[in-house]
C-alpha cells in the first residue's frame, strides 16, 4: 500500500503551499503547486500549477512527477526528485 500524503513540497520560492499526494481512488500521483509570490485566488483557492487526476492527467510513478514539476518551477529534475524522496520520509 501507498503512502497517500499529501506531503509538503519544500522548494524554495514554491515551499508555503505546495503539496503533492497519491490518489488511491484514480491510481494516479497529483502535484499541486502555488508561488509564495503571488496571490492565491480567493474565488477558487486554485493552486497556480497542478497534475495529476484533476488535470486530466494520470501519473502511475512518483517519477513521472519530476519532469512536470521541473518544468513548470524551471529547477532541475534531480532537485525535484530528491525533494519528493525527502518529503516521504
Amino acid at each position: 500500500m501507498r503512502n497517500p500524503g499529501p506531503f509538503a513540497i519544500l522548494l524554495e520560492g514554491w515551499e508555503n503551499r505546495s503539496v503533492w499526494g497519491w490518489d488511491e481512488g484514480t491510481g494516479s500521483w497529483w502535484a499541486q503547486l502555488w508561488r509564495n509570490d503571488l496571490p492565491d485566488d480567493p474565488v477558487a483557492d486554485a493552486p497556480h500549477v497542478g497534475f495529476g487526476p484533476l488535470y486530466r492527467q494520470h501519473i502511475s510513478t512518483v517519477s513521472g512527477l519530476v519532469p512536470l514539476i521541473a518544468a513548470a518551477t524551471q529547477v532541475e529534475p534531480d532537485r525535484i526528485d530528491q525533494l519528493l524522496a525527502e518529503s516521504m520520509s
